[in-house]
């Protein structure tokens, strides 16, 4: 048997139940589909932000999305700051679930590995109840500038050493210049990842949000105060945001929270830095407060579309205008062949498109460029 429990204090069960209730609203609000599809692909590229910036990445937000198109699109001094942002933001779809890792090649496959923990198993129990009621981006998949990653059939379940091993190459592809399909953890680095996974799992059987919280004690902490190897930093800061997630059972909910974390870094780092309570108060707080902002983000996107429809409506001049802006929500950065190609149209109707959303200023051009133009949605800035 462990260790006597040591009781909650007054201050850290007033902050784990105010969590708990702003998680709440926050589910009740992403229980419509389309609303969940545009927050979380909103809440992902400013993850990726965010996740730079704590790393030091200068980060240009405009250089950004264009990189989601291509980073060869994105002008030569930006170029490598962009590159860490898209890698990051890679990471933050598999995460979602919206894009599977770099497929293997043949010869490089690892057993199965199989999952362990009670809490693991209940994350999978209720994420495969939620499978199937939330149709995720329903147009076809982009290949014209050959960064598309090909979809492997067998994503490793979450949590899982193969799930852990499967993000990390997400981020790696984008940055190593090494062939994505022969990227695997060295001997060491599967130990690791594997220690801090069954810390994890310890941490999340804790009840409800004391076990997201406890997890994300283990995934946040930051320098210098770091007890989790210096390679796994980025994959866990992404893990985070499903860490309560996975404890709560509200597998709608994706919470940034490097966003929190780099907002209030200074008093992050003082938290960390003090007693273990203290650091759990702190993340109890900052879930809350994500928790809140994203049901304010969920509907300030929906007071965008009203916005958009209001700006083209007396103007509109296509009946694919409705679809190019809920495009927008997913890929705020497009060209005039990724238009075309998305919905399916002739590409002076996708060029007409273009042209109206520039006319009423939904739309601005990002390069200076003859050909491949990017063009990117002004109120989607991350």
């Amino acid at each position: 048997m462990s260790a006597t429990v040591q009781p909650l204090s007054p201050a850290l069960l007033t902050a784990l139940l105010e969590s708990e209730r702003a998680l709440g609203r926050l589910a009740e609000v992403v229980q419509d589909p389309t609303r969940r599809r545009r927050l979380w692909a909103d809440a992902a590229r400013r993850e990726s932000c965010a996740a730079a910036r704590l790393d030091g990445v200068a980060v240009d937000p405009a250089e950004f999305l264009v990189a989601t198109i291509g980073t060869d699109l994105v002008p030569t001094a930006g170029r490598g700051a962009a590159q860490s942002v898209r890698a990051l933001w890679q990471g933050a779809l598999f995460t979602q679930g919206v894009i599977a890792a770099p497929a293997r090649h043949a010869g490089n496959t690892r057993a199965p590995i199989p999952s362990s923990g009670a809490a693991a198993d209940a994350w999978r129990a209720v994420a495969q109840l939620e499978a199937g009621s939330d149709v995720r981006f329903s147009f076809p998949p982009d290949d014209e500038d050959g960064d598309a990653t090909p979809a492997a059939d067998d994503t490793p379940p979450a949590w899982t050493l193969g799930w852990a091993e499967a993000l990390w190459r997400c981020l790696q592809a984008e940055v190593s210049g090494r062939d994505p399909g022969r990227l695997a953890f060295s001997a060491d680095r599967e130990a690791e990842a594997a220690t801090l996974l069954k810390r994890l799992d310890q941490a999340g059987d804790s009840p409800a949000l004391l076990g997201g919280v406890g997890m994300l004690a283990e995934l946040l902490r930051p320098a210098p105060d770091l007890r989790i190897p210096a390679w796994a930093v980025p994959s866990a800061r992404l893990m985070a945001a499903l860490a309560v997630a996975r404890c709560c059972r509200v597998p709608n909910v994706w919470l940034p929270m490097s966003v929190s974390l780099h907002a209030d870094r200074t008093t992050a780092g003082l938290a960390a830095c003090g007693r273990e309570e203290g650091w759990r108060l702190w993340l109890a707080d900052t879930a809350a407060e994500t928790a809140r902002r994203e049901r304010e983000r969920a509907l300030s996107l929906d007071r965008t579309a009203e916005g958009w429809q209001q700006r083209v409506g007396a103007k509109r001049r296509n009946s694919r205008t409705p679809d190019l802006l809920e495009l927008l929500f997913e890929e705020p950065a497009l060209t005039v062949r990724r238009v075309q190609k998305r919905l399916g149209s002739t590409f002076r109707g996708a060029q007409l498109l273009v042209d109206e959303l520039l006319e009423v200023g939904i739309l601005r051009e990002a390069t200076n460029r003859a050909l491949d133009r990017v063009f990117i949605a002004v109120d989607l800035m991350p």
